[in-house]
C-alpha cells in the first residue's frame, strides 16, 4: 500500500533539505497562495513511513531565467497567479 505526504518548500532560492525515503516519488508541486509557499506531494510506501531510514534529499526552487546546475533533476513548475511569477522545482543530486 502507498500513501502521499505533503511537504512545504519556500520560494526563496536556498537549497532545502527534506528527509524522504530514497524511493519516494514526487507527484506534484503547487503554489499555495494563502501560505505564499510551494507544496510538494510525495508518494511513499505506507509500510515505510515510520521505520524506514530516510535520506536527506535536496531541493531548490529556481525563478524563470535563473541558471540551473547540471546536477539538478526537474520536478515541476508552479505559478503564483497574483504576481505572474513561475517557480521551477528541481532535486539536486550529488
Amino acid at each position: 500500500m502507498k500513501t502521499i505526504h505533503k511537504h512545504r518548500l519556500n520560494t526563496a532560492s536556498e537549497v532545502q533539505e527534506i528527509r524522504l525515503p530514497e524511493e519516494g516519488k514526487v507527484l506534484r508541486v503547487d503554489y499555495i497562495l494563502q501560505d505564499a509557499s510551494i507544496c510538494m506531494w510525495v508518494e511513499v510506501d505506507a509500510d515505510t513511513v515510520i521505520d524506514t531510514p530516510k535520506e536527506v534529499r535536496r531541493f531548490k526552487v529556481f525563478a524563470t531565467g535563473s541558471g540551473i546546475p547540471d546536477n539538478a533533476r526537474y520536478i515541476g513548475t508552479t505559478i503564483d497567479h497574483m504576481k505572474a511569477a513561475a517557480y521551477h522545482v528541481y532535486e539536486l543530486k550529488d
